[in-house]
Formats: C-alpha cells, sequence, structure tokens
C-alpha cells in the first residue's frame, strides 16, 4: 500500500497555497495526500485533485462565535498579538485535534503548520511521525537573523556580541509574555490524554516534530545555527489558482495588458483586502501622478467601480504568476505568498504591511535591493508616487529585482520538501 500522508492547513489562501503545492508533490510521488481544512475551502482543494477532510471552524462559524465580520476578525488580529491563538486556535482546539485524530488513522505521517496546533498533538496522540512546516522565516524565530517586529525595531541580524545578545533576550522576553497560552493548551493534552508540556504554542512550533521544514525561499531566510534540529528550507511552493483548477488570465485582462504599457500591480493579497481602507483610491490616484496604468486587485468583494478610466482595470482576482511578469512594479501588503510570486516575477515591490509576518517579509525585501516598504498609515498618493517613482528609476533595483528573479523562478519548494517528507518515512519504517 502507497504511503498516506494528511496535511493541515489553516489561514488565508497565503496559507493554504503552499500546502496545495505540496499535497500535490507528494502526490506525483505516488503517496495518498489528503489535506485536513474549513469547509471553505473544500472546492478548491477537491478541484486540485486532493482529497479534502473538514477540521476546524469554517469562516461562517468563526464569524458567528465570535460576533465579528471577516473585516472586524483582521483589524483584532493586526491589534493584538495573541488574538489568533487566545480566540481562534486554543478554543476549538480539542474538537480539531479529535478530529485530526480521527481522519489521520492508519496514516503513515502528519503534516502542519504553525497555526494548526491541532496536528502535531494528532500525531503525538496517534504515535505517527510529524513534520512541521514553517511558510515564512518570520516564524524561525532566529536570534541569528530575528523577524523585524514594528514593537521592536531594534532587532537585526547578528552573530555576536550585544547584538546577539540584545536579540535573545528580547526573544526570551517574548516568550514569557506567550508562556501563558500554555495553561490552555495543557488542559486539552490533559482531557487528550498527553503529557503537559513546557513547549511555547507561539515560538516552538516544531518542538518534538520529526521533520521540520521552511517552505519558503532561501533567499529570504536560511537556516541559522539555533534552528530546530534538522530544519531545512526547501524554496517556495508556488500555487496559484482561484478555483483549484489551472490558473487563467481574465480576457479582460490580458486585452488591458496587450493595449499599452506595463501597469503597476496593487494587490492586498486574500486576508488584509478586507480592510483596504483606501488603499485602491491612493494607489490610483498615485499611479495617474505618475503617468502609469494600473491593474486593481480589489479582492471578491471589493469595489469594481474604483477601476473607471482606460488607463485602470478592477479585478477581483488574476493569478500572481501570470500577471506578476507584465508589470512594472508591485504594490502589495507583503503576506510571503504575494511577496515570494513578485520576487520570483523579478519585478520591483512596495511592501505596505498590514499585519504578522508581513512587516518582517518588506524588510527582507528591503534588505535584498529590489524593493521599498511603506507604512500602511502612511499610505497616501503623494508618497506613494515618490517612492514608486524613486523604485522604477533606480536601475540597479531593476537589475536586482531581475536577478533574483531568476534564482526564485528555478525553486521547486514543494517537489523538495516532498522527497525529504518520503525520506522520512522510508527511513521511520
Amino acid at each position: 500500500m502507497p504511503p498516506r500522508v494528511v496535511i493541515a492547513a489553516a489561514g488565508s489562501l497565503g496559507d493554504l497555497h503552499p500546502f496545495i503545492a505540496l499535497g500535490l508533490a507528494l502526490k506525483a510521488r505516488g503517496v495518498e495526500a489528503a489535506i485536513a481544512s474549513s469547509a471553505e475551502y473544500r472546492p478548491k482543494i477537491e478541484a486540485a485533485g486532493l482529497v479534502f477532510h473538514e477540521v476546524g471552524p469554517s469562516l461562517a462559524r468563526l464569524e458567528t462565535d465570535l460576533g465579528m465580520t471577516l473585516a472586524q476578525i483582521t483589524e483584532a488580529i493586526i491589534n493584538s498579538d495573541v488574538f489568533v491563538f487566545q480566540r481562534v486556535v486554543l478554543p476549538y482546539l480539542e474538537t480539531s485535534v479529535r478530529q485530526m485524530v480521527a481522519v489521520s488513522e492508519g496514516t503513515s505521517a502528519v503534516v502542519g503548520g504553525t497555526l494548526t496546533v491541532g496536528a502535531g498533538l494528532s500525531a503525538e496522540r496517534l504515535g505517527l511521525p510529524f513534520v512541521s512546516v514553517l511558510l515564512q522565516p518570520t516564524l524561525a524565530f532566529s536570534a541569528y537573523d530575528p523577524p523585524y517586529l514594528p514593537k521592536a525595531p531594534w532587532l537585526a541580524p547578528a552573530d555576536r556580541g550585544f547584538g546577539l545578545w540584545r536579540n535573545r533576550t528580547t526573544i526570551a522576553l517574548a516568550r514569557l509574555i506567550a508562556a501563558g497560552l500554555g495553561r490552555p493548551l495543557n488542559r486539552v493534552r490533559a482531557r487528550l490524554g498527553l503529557p503537559a508540556t513546557k513547549a511555547n504554542i507561539v515560538f516552538d512550533a516544531g518542538a518534538g516534530a520529526d521533520l521540520v521544514l521552511g517552505l519558503y525561499s532561501p533567499l529570504l531566510g536560511t537556516a541559522q545555527p539555533d534552528s530546530p534540529p534538522g530544519f531545512f528550507v526547501t524554496g517556495y511552493a508556488p500555487y496559484d489558482s482561484e478555483t483549484g483548477g489551472p490558473a487563467a488570465m481574465p480576457t479582460a485582462l490580458e486585452a488591458f495588458l496587450a493595449a499599452g504599457p506595463a501597469p503597476i500591480v496593487f494587490t492586498l493579497g486574500s486576508a488584509a483586502v478586507h480592510i483596504p481602507g483606501d488603499f485602491y483610491l491612493e494607489s490610483l490616484k498615485a499611479a495617474r501622478r505618475l503617468g502609469r496604468r494600473a491593474v486593481l486587485l480589489v479582492g471578491p468583494d471589493g469595489d469594481l467601480s474604483v477601476g473607471d478610466g482606460p488607463d485602470v482595470l478592477a479585478l477581483p482576482y488574476a493569478p500572481f504568476s501570470s500577471l506578476f511578469p507584465r508589470a512594472a512594479a508591485v504594490v502589495h501588503q507583503g503576506g510571503v505568498g504575494t511577496t515570494q510570486q513578485a520576487l520570483r516575477a523579478g519585478r520591483p515591490q512596495l511592501v505596505v504591511p498590514f499585519l504578522g509576518d508581513q512587516f518582517d517579509n518588506a524588510a527582507r525585501i528591503v534588505r535584498l535591493g529590489c524593493g521599498a516598504t511603506l507604512g500602511r498609515g502612511r499610505y497616501r498618493a503623494d508618497r506613494v508616487e515618490a517612492v514608486l517613482e524613486r523604485l522604477l528609476a533606480d536601475p540597479s533595483v531593476e537589475a536586482t529585482a531581475t536577478r533574483l528573479g531568476v534564482v526564485a523562478a528555478q525553486e521547486d519548494g514543494a517537489a523538495v520538501a516532498g522527497e525529504r517528507i518520503i525520506e522520512m518515512l522510508t527511513l521511520s519504517r
């Protein structure tokens, strides 16, 4: 019988897509791969040709239980460092673990990310190998290559001396703040018949895992001296489809691209797009001040009327992998998937972070020399115009973006991760 693997995925499309890519890579190698996720992702996962298991609360259930709209939930995540764990992960953890146990019995291994805490617990409960996946370098929390955090702007790469000590001290203090989340975690573990743990639910996502994979580009971050044992950065695992089937460019977009010079593309991904504020209005003003055409990806519930005029096209969605290479520049929120698609396209980037790892991804793009960043509160047409004008006029930015694009486009993180998982399964047998 071929090996069977269950992959737990939670979060936005930027979280889901790399796991679909991984599932497809495993399937291509003879592994029966299934994805366990919330109900709204069933059509996309099944259209991709993978088995779907419903695990965890649906988005509709979360909105009802929390008494909040999706936009309000997104704002709450921005305003609180622990909202996701306190209100979204922990209250549903025991149920999610029991669901994961039910769908994982008889399988060869369980794979899960940081937000799918139940994946690791179900593997532990069943005595199965567990693969922990980090989708962005932020979550590695390395003192040598720490994430950029707005509340700790002094954190910076260091390999010795005061800088390394400061990074370690800051991370240790952050661990203490998050330690309180361990009490409800251990209560769940006790009800599941598992021993208490001192592992930090935020900082120790890979604790006890048989394999820890960084499913992101080595251009953004690499393994460090304080990485978990066996940690390996595989490269980005691209998957780019709205419906789960083959990606296709909208006819109107193809016509628009063919009708003039390369436009600037403005997008807020799949999470921040629910709270755009004036992002698209200010973006269009900036593009027009620059004399540039614009493509506005406003999301499935966005206001398409914002794109009124021959120099602009507003769409709910377009496949980044097809659109970004044909852009003059890409302005986006800094989600790790969007960031890496822009990297692969070899285009200059302006990153406008809203939440979570987006601030760190922005800092890494600036560090690479292929883009700039601008705070959400400072996103006004005149400032956007000035930053984009500088980026588009600087030949070194264009050259760096092009060079990095060649490197990034050669990555196949899903294939590499799939091979690592198969190797682990072979050794475990």
